[in-house]
């Protein structure tokens, strides 16, 4: 009879209370785990919660926007530009980009925006300053010193800024900018006609013409073309001051048609003169 074999007890074998105790702590791993996920959601929740009700409460809405400096922009207009409503909460306003979006109208130089506390917006707006009117076409519009066009002007409006054609065409809108070399030129005329204001008002040049001689100041009533050329404006007013004195004196002032100081020491003249005499050197008749 041969007896069996006694089983030997494999000692490297997990027992059955083992593994009970390993899925235990799986489990208690785990439902930890899911409380804690839990918890941190119910948390977020109830933070979104209040947050929602302190941006939706009285205290953080938007109540009052205080706008200064406007002279020829529409309260609308900004207001609309800004793209803010009354009651929304200051917490979502970004001053950075309300300044981006005022400084992008063309008659905004300047702009300051600041958020004070019980809900009121404080908007400070510089506009640029016009030195001419800017012939485009069939719309006359508003230039500042930096060459900037703003908005139109009417052509019965048009007072003591001086009326300039020929730098832009019919495609030239509001917020273009004139070349910084026509800029340069109409700089210095305007700098010379103002030195000149105790005897040549802005009133009396009814218009700069631009063109590739050079500035044409038509002048009076009349409108009598003076060609000035592209440079030595001081010089030249200076001479046209001259020639008017002159024929001031020789009662040609109302036969005179067309001037032409673009001439060093000489200035010619059409006109229907009685007889030809020079001024400051020989007078063309018209042909």
């Amino acid at each position: 009879m041969i007896k069996s074999r006694k089983k030997r007890k494999n000692r490297y074998q997990e027992s059955t209370f083992g593994r009970l105790k390993g899925n235990f702590r799986t489990l208690h791993s785990f439902f930890i785990i899911s409380a804690v996920f839990f918890f941190v959601l119910l948390l977020g929740a109830s933070f979104s919660l209040i947050y929602h009700k302190m941006i939706d409460g009285p205290w953080l809405s938007l109540k009052e926007i205080e706008i200064t400096g406007i002279k020829k922009l529409d309260r609308i207009e900004v207001l609309n530009a800004m793209g803010l409503k009354k009651g929304q909460c200051t917490l979502s306003i970004n001053v950075e980009q309300v300044t981006e979006k005022l400084q992008s109208l063309p008659e905004v130089r300047d702009v300051s925006v600041k958020l004070e506390l019980h809900g009121r917006l404080m908007v400070v707006i510089t506009e640029r300053e016009p030195v001419a009117i800017v012939k485009c076409g069939d719309q006359n519009l508003e230039m500042d010193p930096d060459g900037f066009l703003t908005s139109g002007t009417a052509s019965d409006s048009i007072g003591a800024l001086p009326l300039i054609s020929g730098l832009c065409g019919p495609d030239s809108r509001k917020g273009d900018s004139v070349s910084p070399l026509s800029l340069e030129r109409i700089r210095d005329l305007l700098a010379a006609v103002r030195e000149s204001n105790s005897w040549l008002s802005m009133n009396a040049i009814n218009e700069c013409r631009w063109s590739e001689n050079g500035f044409t100041l038509v002048l009076g009533e009349r409108a009598v073309p003076v060609d000035i050329g592209k440079d030595a404006f001081n010089q030249k007013i200076a001479k046209l001051r001259k020639v008017i004195n002159t024929l001031n004196e020789r009662g040609w002032t109302d036969l005179v048609t067309h001037i032409d100081l673009d001439y060093q020491g000489r200035a010619y003249l059409e006109g229907q003169f009685t007889v030809p005499r020079p001024v400051s050197g020989p007078v063309k008749q018209p042909g």
